[in-house]
């Protein structure tokens, strides 16, 4: 231990008779203490090094940041016990800067000390707060796998925080997202109230995602009690006596009407229209909302706005024609819904058998854009789109039309890796093979053929598609 103790002073000390630095002189350019500098290097024991010094002397040296981390990992750590004062900032400046080496180093001899977890827990939450959230994960991972108590708060937030991480995320598919609300779900409870709001919204628009109905009822359900129970609160202490209002990550009317808005969602999506009738209108009008700041009062001409759309929507699905026109002139005033809204024409019209070609020829020039969306609830939307525009071109007889939206729901079904639906575009496909074009079959075997390439080069254990 003293070896590598020494050998920070050591390269210290080299590079300052490389420079030609007395102790004087270099105190002076690098703006520390003369007296501190002798007593780290020469002192009987020496002083130790704090981060701040070892950045200063690095800055002085002219070398890159992080030159001597790998020699200051010793400086944590004494025979009984751990420097939280040098450790803690040490291992959030590591992470911010990418040491990762520094990192496994400290973590993998930290769990010998007592109350490990405590300064871990402290460093994820520093990393996560200012913004370094993937960074934070392997901190709050180790809290997890080593957290005694099951039912701790810490366990609890961190199991929310690396939930929370997994959504920030690009490219995550479907069995990730999944896997990471089975293993969120137990703690929600468990979480501190502001926390619980967020992570029932998120769990709800995770499940949305992955078409689990049944769930996005659920925490849309629980999320509406909570947002109750915390609003009366809210109430009872605005009247009384001035007390620190209730902080959460987004104002509490935003819970409130996403409560009603995914409740409602979920019945929409299960058929049940006149269900979501009754819950569409628990967020139309949130005007007497009370408590509501400038974010608070734009939720609520938002929430106003979903409602119109949405008691369109269940007018379209219940086959209420009369409605498109005042429908699709809604639409046209507002370009954000018209995507949605085209998956609910064309299911409609699908089910309902009528016409849909005035909506595809006015909103032509818009699809165009629609290919461009990144993040995968729109994907999904556009991929839903287009499995629809094909069933309605095919059940017209129009195959080469319909056939061709199959192919692109194919490529689209890469994008969101849903094993599900590739099956059935796969289906759809080959139910109509026939009525293909050369051109068209051709593109088809190419879609396989990198659907299987890419089976190979992922894990045969654990195929992306599922498919064999």
């Amino acid at each position: 231990m003293e070896a590598k103790l020494t050998t920070l002073r050591t390269e210290i000390e080299k590079n300052l008779s490389r420079s030609g630095h007395n102790l004087a002189s270099f105190a002076k350019i690098s703006g520390l203490n003369r007296g501190s500098l002798s007593a780290i290097l020469h002192g009987n024991p020496p002083k130790p090094v704090s981060l701040r010094q070892l950045d200063a002397m690095t800055r002085a040296f002219g070398f890159p940041e992080g030159w001597l981390y790998p020699l200051f990992v010793e400086e944590c750590f004494s025979e009984d016990r751990i420097s939280r004062r040098r450790m803690e900032p040490f291992l959030v400046r590591c992470a911010e800067i990418g040491k990762q080496q520094c990192i496994d180093e400290v973590l993998s001899r930290i769990m010998e000390y007592p109350k490990p977890l405590d300064i871990i827990y402290t460093v994820a939450e520093r990393l996560f707060c200012s913004g370094k959230t993937q960074e934070s994960v392997v901190f709050y991972r180790l809290i997890v796998e080593n957290e005694p108590d099951s039912y701790s708060e810490r366990m609890a937030i961190s199991q929310y925080r690396m939930f929370k991480s997994l959504q920030s995320t690009p490219d995550v598919d479907m069995e990730q997202k999944l896997r990471a609300v089975i293993r969120f779900e137990p703690f929600r409870g468990l979480l501190p109230e502001d926390m619980q709001l967020d992570g029932l919204l998120k769990l709800a628009k995770v499940c949305f995602a992955l078409h689990r109905w049944k769930d996005v009822e659920k925490y849309a359900d629980e999320l509406r009690a909570l947002t109750h129970g915390i609003y009366r609160e809210e109430l009872r202490r605005s009247k009384g006596k001035r007390v620190e209002a209730f902080q959460a990550e987004r104002p509490l009317v935003v819970y409130y009407g996403h409560g009603y808005l995914l409740k409602a969602s979920a019945l929409t999506k299960q058929g049940e229209y006149e269900q979501a009738k009754k819950y569409t209108a628990g967020y139309a009008d949130l005007g007497w909302f009370e408590l509501l700041d400038d974010e608070g009062r734009s939720a609520v001409d938002s929430f106003r706005l979903f409602a119109v759309a949405n008691s369109f929507t269940l007018e379209i699905l219940m086959g209420n024609t009369s409605e498109l026109p005042a429908y699709i002139a809604f639409l046209a005033e507002h370009p954000g819904e018209i995507l949605s809204g085209m998956v609910i024409i064309l299911e409609s019209a699908n089910r309902f058998g009528f016409s849909a070609d005035a909506v595809l020829s006015r909103f032509s020039r818009e699809m165009l854009r629609f290919e461009q969306f990144q993040d995968p609830i729109n994907v999904d939307r556009v991929y839903r789109l287009y499995y629809q525009i094909a069933m309605y071109y095919i059940s017209r007889k129009q195959y080469s039309k319909g056939i061709d939206y199959i192919i692109q729901c194919l490529r689209l079904t890469v994008r969101l890796n849903s094993g599900k639906d590739f099956i059935n575009c796969v289906t759809l496909f080959e139910l109509n093979r026939d009525a293909s074009s050369d051109t068209q079959q051709t593109a088809y075997r190419e879609l396989l053929r990198d659907v299987r390439q890419r089976e190979e080069i992922t894990d045969h254990e654990s195929p992306r598609f599922g498919v064999v």
